[in-house]
């Protein structure tokens, strides 16, 4: 029942009303600064590599994101991969694992992400990686993406319907709790593919893609899980989650 629940009210809400709200994503304003500094070539290279570098960090991805546009925004060197490298030597964030993840970046470095055919650039960098598509980080790598087509050009675009989720802590939780999987958050987190796979059914009877659902499950995730500010998520879908998941 929640399912057909959420997809119903996700189609009442519409895409174009959670475009608006990405447009309040700290990560969003993060990449949207970079851009005015870097321009749209760099800011795809740098926002890929790293948001593929975006887990075990050492304090708030907000803040992560806010850093790594300062640290960018600052300076412009000659060689974006070295660059790229000194960063993650220097980034409070990054602490742990610093060497997996200079070697996970040189796999990519010299990729250029092609912002207008997402899915391309999705197949792209899970070949790269050696990696399964649907892994979190790949598939958040999409996201951003996106965000960077939306920031640099100026235009609203909807994510393709074929990539799914990314399932981090957040995401299994919400998913838990919802009473969508029979399972606790930490064996949602587990079954990431059946995670996914529901989904990306709401997402097909709402008409908004997984990667947009992302965004609403994110920050409502941040109010209702961490008490955070509200973000202008819509107060029908705080109100929804609110009602499964503070019991």
């Amino acid at each position: 029942m929640a399912a057909e629940e959420i997809a119903l009210l996700l189609r009442k809400i519409g895409l174009k009303a959670i475009l608006d709200l990405e447009k309040e994503d700290p990560q969003y304003k993060s990449v949207c600064r970079l851009c005015s500094n870097r321009g749209e070539l760099d800011t795809a290279r740098l926002v890929m590599m790293n948001a593929l570098i975006s887990y075990r960090l050492t304090g708030k991805g907000e803040e992560h994101w806010h850093y790594f546009a300062d640290f960018f925004s600052r300076r412009k060197g000659n060689n974006i991969c070295e660059e790229f490298i000194q960063y993650i030597k220097t980034s409070p964030y990054l602490a742990i694992g610093r060497d997996i993840r200079i070697k996970r970046i040189r796999k990519v470095c010299n990729y250029d992400p092609d912002i207008i055919d997402l899915s391309r650039t999705w197949r792209d960098l899970a070949r790269l990686l050696g990696s399964d598509g649907e892994a979190k980080t790949v598939v958040f790598t999409v996201k951003m993406l996106n965000y960077v087509y939306m920031c640099c050009r100026g235009v609203d675009r909807a994510l393709p319907n074929d990539i799914p989720i990314p399932v981090d802590y957040r995401v299994a939780r919400l998913t838990a709790c919802l009473g969508l999987i029979k399972a606790d958050p930490e064996g949602a987190l587990r079954r990431r593919e059946e995670v996914q796979r529901i989904w990306s059914e709401i997402a097909e009877r709402s008409g908004v893609p997984p990667l947009h659902i992302d965004t609403l499950l994110w920050l409502a995730g941040r109010v209702v899980l961490y008490g955070d500010r509200s973000y202008a998520v819509p107060k029908e879908f705080l109100d929804f989650i609110k009602r499964f998941c503070n019991r």
